[in-house]
């Protein structure tokens, strides 16, 4: 699914109270990367412990949870027959819950990955007004590097263009990374560490539960949750859980 770079943040690692939510009870807002999902069910079956909670927020105006963090935790259980997880539960809403978005970024053949993006039916156009069209949220992506493309579309067009990465990444085509903050990956960029990045607008909160409401999914790594805190690790044996 490619590297991760993280900005640091001075967030306290806390020890939480949790509580068991049942797994159908939970929403996902983004799709899946069965390469972690597989990676979850081999640690956990082969440790016997869950010992990270679900993150979780109360969709408003019924009796179901959207899944902050633990995707892959969430769909792992419920392959392996699980019932429940334990959970803590957070006030979404909250100043101190904020989302961005990661902005995916390569070191490769440019030329290669727009014949693939184009591959899949997306329009890929020069545009050097593209950055500032995908941060108002005009278009899917911004591809930024020597030239700026632009990547007309929405959610399905994102959902492409992860696709593509992905694919890409597994094949050794191109070095796959993911950034917190644009601004890290143009000082990658000016040290030829990376080539490219995709820029887009990062969610709203409010954007983040009408979409799960609805019934659907992000890509992949759309958001990017930053909280008040870190949950310690829990002790709670697999078998608790069915």
């Amino acid at each position: 699914m490619g590297v991760e770079k993280v900005p640091k943040y001075d967030i306290p690692t806390v020890k939480v109270d949790y509580v068991f939510i049942e797994l159908d009870k939970m929403k996902p807002h983004e799709q899946l990367v069965q390469k972690e999902l597989e990676g979850f069910i081999e640690s956990v079956t082969g440790s016997g412990i869950f010992w990270k909670p679900m993150l979780l927020a109360k969709v408003p105006g019924g009796d179901m949870y959207l899944i902050v963090d633990g995707h892959h935790r969430w769909a792992g259980l419920q392959k392996l027959g699980a019932k429940r997880a334990p959970s803590v539960i957070l006030d979404y809403f909250s100043d101190d819950v904020n989302v961005y978005t990661w902005y995916p970024a390569f070191k490769g053949d440019l030329n290669a990955v727009l014949e693939r993006l184009r591959g899949e039916g997306l329009e890929v156009v020069e545009d050097p007004e593209a950055e500032e069209k995908a941060e108002r949220g005009e278009i899917a992506f911004a591809l930024v590097g020597e030239k700026s493309f632009a990547i007309p579309g929405g959610l399905d067009e994102q959902k492409k263009v992860s696709k593509v990465l992905d694919e890409m990444s597994v094949e050794g085509k191109i070095e796959l990374i993911y950034y917190g903050l644009k601004e890290d990956a143009r000082e990658d960029m000016d040290r030829g560490e990376i080539d490219y990045v995709f820029i887009r607008k990062a969610p709203t909160k409010e954007e983040v539960m009408e979409l799960v409401k609805r019934g659907e999914v992000y890509s992949p790594k759309t958001t990017r949750h930053v909280l008040p805190f870190n949950p310690d690790k829990i002790d709670v044996k697999l078998e608790e859980l069915f």
